[in-house]
This record gives structure tokens, sequence and C-alpha cells, in this order.
């Protein structure tokens, strides 16, 4: 019986990244929490192996994130999962391109009994559900920088997030921090800044020039914070750099900045 029951899942189409309009359950829509539409479409992101399991005890439930699509074209803060409250992307459905929006906290438990008689209506490409499953990992496993460090940006912290917005194929952001700690107001935090872009981007002259001149300007923002001594910003490519060197960073994830201000939010309602 249990046999048939994950044959039936795999014959059915269901794995991670699978993709299906809103599920003809009651119980779904009371418990999610937000108001489910009949036109959202939701992304299944629990893993394959637990999605097919034939025990309903051990895994009763499939997770699954609600996708938004939107009209407007993928803003650079957005994409990449670069900010940890809200995601761009776009995704082929049902032979069309389209762009979609999604919030982290927009995900709902389904009983996962439901899949012996529905099917998906696609399935993301594996880029997208790669970045999409790191993206909300992230969620839980950034770091977060001392309450310090990041009072002193203060005042250049909009300046700071301008020119991050420039860099629109850094991948990521890595800060080394020294002593990583809360200080006194009298020490100084000393910082090395690492920017991560891809390597066909990296060998490009023209957009390297760009960049360098952006990043000058980064390490200069970064100087002019109280009690802050920036030694170095420096552009590097992913495929010039060793997990060894990147283990000495910790990722930044600047979005928190932005969101410490009450009077600047996400108002993930109003947007959707």
């Amino acid at each position: 019986m249990s046999t048939d029951i994950r044959t039936t899942l795999i014959e059915n189409g269901w794995k991670q990244g699978a993709i299906i309009g809103c599920f003809d359950d009651e119980n779904f829509r009371r418990h999610a929490c937000f108001n489910v539409d009949i036109d959202n479409i939701f992304l299944v992101i629990s893993q394959t192996c637990d999605l097919i399991n034939p025990c309903f005890v051990s895994e009763p439930f499939l997770e699954v994130l609600r996708l938004k699509a939107i009209n407007t074209p993928v803003s650079p803060e957005y994409a990449g999962g670069k900010n940890s409250r809200k995601i761009n992307f776009k995704m082929p459905l049902c032979g069309e391109e389209c762009t979609f929006q999604a919030m982290p906290f927009e995900r709902c438990f389904v009983d996962r009994q439901l899949l012996q008689t529905q099917k998906p209506d696609d399935h993301a490409p594996n880029s997208t559900i790669e970045t999409i499953v790191t993206w909300l990992t992230r969620r839980f496993s950034r770091t977060a920088f001392p309450e310090q460090f990041n009072q002193r940006l203060g005042k250049q912290v909009k300046k700071i997030e301008k020119i991050i917005k420039k860099l629109i194929l850094v991948q990521d952001i890595y800060i080394k921090l020294l002593p990583f700690t809360e200080l006194s107001d009298d020490t100084q935090y000393k910082i090395e800044i690492c920017l991560l872009i891809d390597a066909n981007h990296y060998d490009d002259t023209t957009i390297y020039n760009e960049y360098i001149k952006l990043k000058n300007d980064l390490e200069r923002q970064f100087n002019l914070c109280s009690g802050i001594d920036c030694q170095t910003v420096d552009l590097r490519s992913n495929a010039d750099i060793s997990v060894r060197e990147i283990q000495e960073y910790k990722r930044w994830d600047y979005s928190y900045l932005t969101y410490r201000d009450p009077s600047h939010h996400a108002n993930p309602a109003g947007e959707f």
C-alpha cells in the first residue's frame, strides 16, 4: 500500500518546485495567514523526498509559497534573493514568461493527502527553485551584526543604500568586522568589505570600470561613519575567491537596515 502511495505521488508529478493554482481545500484557506484569492498560484517548496513519502503520519503536510504575478519589471533591489523581505523573479508558466513577486511570510502548510488526487499545473525551473530556497533559508541563517555597528552607520545609511542599489550585478556583500561584538563609544570597528560578482561580468571591462567607481564611493561613505574604519572595499570575481577566504567574512543583509526606520517599510499588503 505504501509503495502504491509513493508511486501515485511520483506519477502525479509531485516534486519540489511544482506549481499549482488555489488548492480545493477549505481548511487550507481558513488557516492561511493571508487572504487566498482564486487567481493565486502556489510554489511547492517542500523537499521532494518529503513530498512523496508514503506515510502521511510522519509527513502530514507540504509547504507552499504564494506567488503573485506583477506587471512591472524585476526590481534590481529584490532580484536574486538579495532582499530578505521580498523577491522578484521571472519564470515561464504554462509556456509564457511571467514576472512574479513573493513574500517570505506568505507560506502555508497543506494536507499532503490532497496530492493523491491532484496534479501540478507546471514546474518551476531548477535555477528558480534554488534561488527561492536559498532566499528563504537566509531568513533564518543570516548574520545579525552588532547593534553598535548598525547604529554607527547613522546618517550614511541612505547614501550607502543608494550606492548598493546601483550594484545590480553584485551577488552578495560580505563584511569582515573586527571585533565582532558590541563596543564602547570610544572604540572603533575595523571593517573590510567584499563585493562578489559573477566572473563573466567581472571580466567585462566596461562593467568592471563602472563598479570600481561605485566601490570607491561605497568605501568613502563607510569612512564617513563615526566609529568605523573601512580599510578596504574589494570587488571580487566569484571564480577567484576560495571558500576559506569567504569564511572570514559575514554576509551582510543590508535590507535589515533599510527597514529599521518605521517610516521606511515594505508595506507588503499595499504592494500587492
